[in-house]
């Protein structure tokens, strides 16, 4: 009964660290019955009925096992339907791909789907030390970098949720004791002693002769991740300052990112990668590392697939990523013929009459405001590009098509569709950020501003 209150009061503490007994939430716990999940979910629900949370348990089959698999879903709804505790699960078909990979994507969405579902606080995890030194052994097997070696944390985010991991200060062995002193009927997943599976070969061949010369292992690998934790947080300030100095738009300007230090270039990638949830190694960031200097001095812009829907673009002037690399053209179109305040997808595109005796400074044209001169009664339109638009650049005296103009000024191909255009029919008269025509030309004083910006 000791040992129980200890590692309760431990839970409770890590609860109480982030806050999470504020308030009554809710919390979904990843429950494969295993040692470590029901530990967890026991102590959960103890502690849920002493405050103020409510617990759902969440189990998906990977019915990679047959019979075996079936008879842990059932292990796992039989303990939650003794402790009343609200249990939902999934089972995958069979022609889904058995990876390890593919076994944490299906595991996501399924937790995504109910976590949206039921309004969730928080997604509970039970990693613990023990998985935490197999992580980070295997991490540096495949050349993961240093970053690498914070492991687990015991609080992350994915892009819908908070995930906690209580466990983390506990080993395998506590998880193992506590099960037993509590008379859990865990489920013991054959296949965790399969070491074809890279995690397994790492916690049978690699921890257990590690444990030969260091019994506590698992202490001073946790000791060193967070070691390692805390000085990546010092780094990323430093990194902060950097990456505002590079940023461009949505991206990097390229000039400047390769005229950083190789190891400052890779350790932006890396970070990218680790954003990104992109498995990556030491192989990988080399290659992106390559492509962006490879294409750094290119006029045409040059596209590298990351992952799936994930592409990087460089070319000599920003590097940047698109997740769409055909997008759809957008046929919305804006009639403009009274001076105020349009609402344009996500801009507002405002025109107003320039009532000045004065010349006023006229801006580049790569700049998102224009003076122009127009008669007073106009009838225009604004949209993007279409097939055959003509524009007559400042200082020239005949149309050229558009596509050659984006060509000539460095436009890179995937942003084309997304510049705002001020067109009369199939003529642009300006290409917000681009370019103005020559009859809007404005000798000294303007008749009206034009501008663009996002909302």
């Amino acid at each position: 009964m000791r040992y129980n209150l200890k590692m309760q009061n431990k839970v409770k503490s890590f609860l109480d660290k982030y806050n999470l007994l504020a308030d009554k939430k809710t919390f979904l716990i990843g429950f494969s019955g295993g040692f470590d999940s029901m530990c967890l979910l026991d102590i959960l629900h103890k502690l849920s009925l002493e405050n103020n949370f409510e617990i759902t348990a969440l189990h998906l089959n990977h019915n990679w096992r047959g019979d075996e698999s079936q008879r842990e879903q059932n292990n796992c709804e039989t303990f939650c339907k003794e402790r009343n505790i609200p249990f939902y699960t999934e089972t995958l078909p069979e022609n889904c791909q058995k990876t390890e990979t593919a076994a944490r994507e299906y595991r996501q969405e399924f937790f995504k789907k109910y976590y949206k579902k039921l309004d969730a606080d928080g997604l509970f995890l039970a990693h613990t030390k023990s998985d935490n030194t197999e992580t980070i052994l295997y991490r540096i097997a495949k050349g993961t970098g240093v970053n690498g070696l914070c492991g687990i944390l015991e609080h992350s985010q994915l892009e819908f949720c908070d995930i906690f991991r209580p466990l983390m200060d506990f080993s395998r062995r506590d998880i193992l004791d506590y099960c037993k002193k509590n008379s859990l009927n865990a489920n013991n997943d054959s296949s965790n002693y399969d070491t074809k599976y890279a995690r397994n070969f790492v916690r049978h061949e690699i921890v257990s002769r590690l444990k030969e010369l260091n019994p506590d292992i698992d202490d001073a690998v946790l000791k060193m991740s967070k070691i390692a934790i805390s000085e990546q947080k010092i780094i990323e300030e430093y990194m902060s300052k950097i990456r505002k100095e590079i940023k461009k738009e949505n991206g990097f300007d390229t000039k400047k990112f390769t005229g950083l230090s190789n190891d400052l270039q890779n350790k932006f990638i890396l970070d990218f990668l680790i954003k990104n949830r992109i498995d990556y190694d030491s192989k990988k960031v080399e290659e992106i590392f390559c492509f962006i200097n490879e294409n750094s001095k290119n006029k045409a812009q040059k596209t590298l697939s990351l992952t799936t829907g994930l592409w990087l673009c460089v070319s000599k002037e920003k590097l940047y990523t698109i997740d769409d690399i055909n997008p759809k053209k957008n046929e919305i179109e804006l009639r403009i013929n009274s001076c105020g305040c349009y609402e344009f997808q996500n801009f507002i595109f405002k025109i107003e009459e320039y009532k000045k005796n004065t010349p006023p400074v006229f801006p580049d044209e790569t700049e998102k405001t224009a003076y122009i001169n127009m008669d007073k009664n106009f009838d225009l339109i604004l949209r993007t590009r279409k097939e055959g638009d003509i524009i007559q650049p400042f200082g020239m005296t005949k149309t050229m098509k558009l596509k050659k103009l984006f060509i000539n000024r460095g436009v890179d191909k995937f942003e084309r569709d997304g510049i705002i255009l001020l067109c009369n029919n199939k003529e642009v008269l300006w290409a917000a950020g681009v370019c103005l025509s020559d009859k809007l030309r404005v000798e000294t004083i303007p008749t009206h501003k034009i501008s663009i910006k996002n909302r």
